[in-house]
């Protein structure tokens, strides 16, 4: 799938006003997400890798494999179960962290919801928030990572 592929399914999404898209042609699989807000700069420079990747033909598995070994100073925080992924308590509110923003063990990070039930994900060490790896309001499944923390030893 080349670049012009990719604004057109770009351009499918603005004009049915959608904010994701899935498409899997057998050889390449393309998800596209939007949120509502502004993307932090940081998050650019992943997004670029991610799609690098995957115009490269890269599977999920290689992906989640160079996740696990791109920063040895840092804890990835995991799903705990399958449920929808929402960073703030409600959408007109605040998030709970952003990205450079320092947690304590057991801070509130993000709440997943399952069979109407709210979990939070909370922090499960001090240390500063470097990257959130999942889209609010997005579906997660169990063990995909959600955050990246630089742990205290790290820093």
């Amino acid at each position: 799938m080349d670049t012009k592929a990719i604004e057109e399914l770009i351009a499918i999404m603005d004009k049915a006003e959608l904010t994701a898209l899935c498409v899997d042609d057998g050889e390449t699989k393309i998800e596209l997400e939007r949120s509502h807000g502004p993307l932090p700069s940081s998050a650019l420079p992943l997004m670029a890798d991610r799609v690098s990747a995957l115009l490269a033909g890269k599977t999920e598995s290689h992906e989640a494999a160079a996740l696990e070994d791109v920063d040895k100073d840092s804890l990835l925080v995991r799903s705990p179960m399958v449920g929808m992924f929402y960073l703030s308590p409600s959408p007109d509110e605040d998030p709970f962290v952003k990205v450079g923003q320092e947690v304590l063990s057991g801070q509130t990070m993000a709440i997943v919801e399952a069979m109407k039930m709210m979990n939070e994900i909370t922090a499960p060490t001090p240390g500063v928030v470097v990257e959130v790896l999942a889209a609010n309001g997005t579906q997660v499944e169990y063990d995909q990572p959600l955050f990246r923390i630089a742990t205290a030893e790290a820093r």
